[in-house]
C-alpha cells in the first residue's frame, strides 16, 4: 500500500539562537502536497511557522524559491518530491541568512559588475536585435542563482563573475546593437575570467530552464583573441 505521508528533512539555521546548523524531520500528509514548494509551506503553516524559505509566483517564473533537494539544484515549486526520505538545503556558495533563505549580494555583485544591459552609440542605433530563437538559451535566465551554487569554481574564486553573469555577456555579444563588445571581452578574458571555468557542467545541470551557461561560456571564449 502507497505510503500517505512524505518524510522531509530541512536544513534549519538561526543566527540568533543557533551556533552551527541542524536538520529537522518532519512527516507530512501527501494530500495537497506535490512539490518541495508545497512541502515548506505545509511545513510552515502546520508544523513549525519559524521556518523561513524564499517563494513568490509558485509558477517557476521568478526564480526566489530556488534550493537544493535530494542531490540537485532546481526551484522548489518544480521540483517534485520522491519516496523516501526528501533533504532540502539552501543555495550554495553564499551566506545562509536564515535556514533556506541566503543572502544573494555575493551573486548580484557579480552580475551587476559585467553591465548586463544593452549599451548603445550613433553607430548602433539603427540596428535590429537578432531573432529570439537565436538568443532563447542567452535570454531565458531567471537569476535563480542555481548555476552560481552548483559551479565549483564560484566556490574557490571569490572574483569568478560566475555562469549566470556570463550567460548575459554573450547575450548581449550576441545582439548587433550593443556597442561595448570590446570592453565586455575585456571584462571576463582576465585570469578570473571565463578561463577559469573548468567545463564541468555543473551549471547546465542546475539551471531550471535549460539555458546551458557552459554553452555560453564556450562561445565567449571562442571570441577571445
Amino acid at each position: 500500500m502507497k505510503a500517505k505521508t512524505w518524510k522531509i528533512s530541512v536544513f534549519r539555521f538561526d543566527p540568533l539562537k543557533d551556533t552551527e546548523h541542524r536538520f529537522v524531520k518532519y512527516t507530512i500528509p501527501r494530500s495537497g502536497v506535490r512539490t518541495v514548494l508545497d512541502a515548506l509551506i505545509y511545513i510552515r503553516d502546520h508544523e513549525d511557522d519559524t521556518l523561513a524559505f524564499r517563494a513568490s509566483c509558485r509558477q517557476g517564473r521568478c526564480g526566489s524559491c530556488a534550493v537544493h533537494c535530494n542531490g540537485r539544484y532546481g526551484l522548489a515549486c518544480e521540483m517534485p518530491l520522491k519516496s523516501g526520505k526528501n533533504t532540502i538545503r539552501p543555495l550554495a556558495q553564499l551566506p545562509v541568512i536564515r535556514d533556506l533563505v541566503v543572502d544573494m549580494e555575493p551573486f548580484w555583485e557579480k552580475y551587476e559588475s559585467i553591465k548586463p544591459y544593452l549599451v548603445r552609440s550613433s553607430k548602433t542605433a539603427g540596428r535590429n536585435y537578432r531573432n529570439r530563437r537565436e538568443l532563447e538559451k542567452k535570454i531565458d535566465c531567471i537569476l535563480c542563482g542555481a548555476c552560481f551554487s552548483a559551479c565549483l569554481m564560484t566556490g574557490k574564486n571569490p572574483a569568478f563573475h560566475g555562469p549566470a553573469a556570463y550567460v548575459a555577456v554573450n547575450r548581449f555579444l550576441h545582439d548587433d546593437s550593443d556597442a561595448i563588445t570590446g570592453q565586455r571581452l575585456a571584462m571576463v578574458k582576465g585570469e578570473n575570467g571565463v578561463f577559469r571555468c573548468h567545463n564541468m557542467f555543473n551549471c547546465n545541470e542546475a539551471c531550471p530552464k535549460n539555458v546551458e551557461p557552459a554553452e555560453n561560456i564556450l562561445e565567449i571564449k571562442k571570441n577571445i583573441d
